[in-house]
C-alpha cells in the first residue's frame, strides 16, 4: 500500500510538472509571438479593405484584375464590407491605422475574456498571441471571433454567423449546430441573413473575383482526404449539437473545411469553447433554451 501511495504521488507530481512545463512553453512562444508582432505591426491585410474602399469612392471596379492571388491587397469579401470602408478612406491613413489597430487589439482581448473568466489560462496564453499576431497585419479576424464569442448563444446569434460568413464564408458551417438542435428558425434566419449580406455581389462584375485559395491549404490539395475529413466533421457537428460540445464541433468543422488555412484559423475553435453554456456552479453543461442569453 505504501509503495502504491508513493507511486501515485510521483505520478501526480509528474503530471503537475508536465503541466507547468507545457504552460511555460506556451507562454514563452506566445510572448515571443506578441513581441515580434509589435516590432512588425504593418497592417498589410488592411490594404485590401482600404483599397477596396478607395476604388468604390473613385468609381473603379471593386474586383479588378490581379496579378498575384497571394497579395494582401486582394479583396475577397462581400461588397458591404467595402462600403463601410469607403467613407473611412477620407480620413488620414495614419489615424485609421491607429484606430483599426486599437479596435483589433481590443477585440482580441474581448475574445479571450470568457476563457479568462473560467480560469482557462492555458487557452488564453495560446489564443491571445495568435489573435494579436493576425491583428498586427490588420486582418479583421479577431473582430469576427469576438463577435461570435459574445453573440453566438444570444438571440442575435444568427446575425453574427451571417456577418462572419459574409466576410469569410466558411463560418456558415456553424449553422450545423442549429440544424442538429432542430432550431429551424435560427438556422433559417442565419441562412437568410447570410444571403442578404452576400447579395451585393450581384451588383458587381465578378469576372475577376479571386476564387483560388492562394496557397496555405490544409487538406484541400488532397480531395479524397478533404472530403472525408469534412464529412466526418459535419457529421460530428450534427451528432453533438445537443451536447456541450455542439459549438466546439461545428467550429472545428470550420477549421477543417477552410481551403486556405493558416495558423490563425485554429482560433475559430474559440467560438466553440467560449460559447459553451455554463451552469450557475461554473461548470459547462448541455445547451437548453434557458441557457441562451437575451
Amino acid at each position: 500500500m505504501e509503495s502504491s501511495g508513493k507511486t501515485g504521488r510521483r505520478y501526480g507530481l509528474g503530471v503537475r510538472l508536465a503541466r507547468i512545463v507545457a504552460l511555460a512553453v506556451i507562454i514563452g512562444i506566445g510572448f515571443n509571438h506578441i513581441w515580434w508582432s509589435a516590432l512588425d505591426w504593418h497592417l498589410s491585410d488592411m490594404n485590401a479593405y482600404w483599397e477596396a474602399g478607395l476604388r468604390l469612392r473613385m468609381g473603379e471596379p471593386l474586383f479588378p484584375p490581379v496579378s498575384d492571388v497571394h497579395a494582401s491587397e486582394v479583396y475577397r469579401y462581400s461588397p458591404w464590407f467595402a462600403w463601410l470602408w469607403a467613407p473611412v478612406t477620407v480620413l488620414p491613413r495614419e489615424l485609421v491605422n491607429l484606430a483599426w489597430s486599437v479596435i483589433l487589439v481590443a477585440a482580441s482581448v474581448v475574445a479571450v475574456a470568457p476563457l479568462a473568466r473560467r480560469g482557462a489560462w492555458v487557452a488564453v496564453a495560446f489564443f491571445l498571441p495568435i489573435l494579436i499576431g493576425i491583428s498586427a497585419i490588420g486582418n479583421a479576424h479577431a473582430l469576427l471571433i469576438a463577435a461570435l464569442v459574445l453573440g453566438l448563444e444570444r438571440r442575435s446569434g444568427p446575425l453574427w454567423i451571417g456577418v462572419a460568413a459574409s466576410v469569410k464564408l466558411f463560418p456558415i458551417i456553424l449553422v450545423l449546430t442549429y440544424l442538429g438542435r432542430r432550431e429551424w428558425w435560427r438556422a433559417g434566419a442565419t441562412l437568410a441573413i447570410t444571403a442578404v449580406l452576400l447579395s451585393p455581389y450581384l451588383l458587381y462584375d465578378l469576372s475577376n473575383y479571386v476564387t483560388s485559395p492562394g496557397g496555405g491549404g490544409l487538406l484541400w490539395d488532397v480531395p479524397i482526404a478533404y472530403a472525408a475529413a469534412v464529412s466526418v466533421a459535419f457529421g460530428a457537428s450534427l451528432y453533438l449539437a445537443h451536447t456541450r460540445w455542439g459549438w466546439l464541433a461545428s467550429s472545428a468543422a470550420v477549421v477543417i473545411a477552410i481551403p486556405r488555412s493558416f495558423l490563425y484559423d485554429v482560433s475559430w475553435v474559440m467560438v466553440g469553447t467560449a460559447a459553451a453554456p455554463v451552469r450557475e456552479d461554473g461548470t459547462n453543461g448541455p445547451f437548453t433554451r434557458d441557457t441562451a442569453a437575451d
